[in-house]
């Protein structure tokens, strides 16, 4: 794990916790976007746990390089800012989840093992933001084409997979609801990804609600 926050009570803080953690081990740090940029590509880490504001460059643009450059690692945001402004970019750069930093320790580290796991891991208050405000294209305009064009590159099992995503249900929510194994859901999720031409389940999500084919349900987990 790479942990990358500007303020260095908070980077001490979040390095001791996962240290002591079984399972984990911080590889490295970084004060602010670039470096955390430099340090990605040198160490591979698993997990980049990602401040949003910092200097030099920003989480944001950081989250964005990062998954382009180095796409094995997962971004996971933990901020002090929860308004859609930071939220909605850092999920479009990339990020593979977002969390407020008055998350429960606990919290963190299911939200960790989440997006590891190729799920989405959002906070509480996340959710409902994202739930009460569709996600639209950058100019806020509303881009669809036709529901039957899009709907007609996923299977019945595809779509059905998408609509239980965008209620917030886990993997194995999903395949309770599904009556299927996780490994076919995250076949069928791997699938959506290739026609979509996403990168992973959450610019899945985002693109199914650009085009409406599903409406923002995410629960409060």
């Amino acid at each position: 794990m790479l942990v990358v926050d500007d303020q260095p009570l908070m980077l001490e803080a979040l390095k001791s916790f996962f240290s002591a953690e079984p399972g984990f081990e911080v590889i490295g740090t970084a004060a602010n976007g670039r470096e955390a940029v430099d340090r990605s590509l040198a160490c591979d880490p698993d997990v980049v746990l990602m401040d949003m504001k910092m200097p030099v460059m920003d989480g944001i643009e950081a989250t964005r390089e990062i998954t382009a450059r180095s796409p094995r690692s997962k971004v996971l945001a933990l901020t002090t800012f929860s308004t859609l402004e930071f939220v909605v970019p850092a999920l479009r750069a990339g990020a593979a989840g977002y969390l407020v930093k008055d998350a429960r320790p606990d919290e963190i580290i299911t939200a960790v093992h989440q997006v590891l796991d190729n799920e989405i891991a959002l906070s509480p208050a996340i959710a409902r933001a994202l739930a009460d405000n569709v996600i639209s294209v950058p100019d806020h305009q509303p881009q669809r084409a036709p529901d039957a064009e899009l709907r007609s590159l996923l299977t019945d099992r595809e779509m059905e997979t998408v609509t239980l995503l965008a209620q917030g249900l886990s993997n194995r929510e999903i395949a309770e609801q599904m009556h299927v194994s996780e490994g076919s859901v995250k076949a069928y999720l791997g699938r959506v990804c290739e026609k979509f031409g996403v990168r992973d389940r959450v610019q899945a999500l985002i693109k199914a609600y650009q085009y409406g084919l599903v409406d923002p349900q995410l629960r409060d987990r």
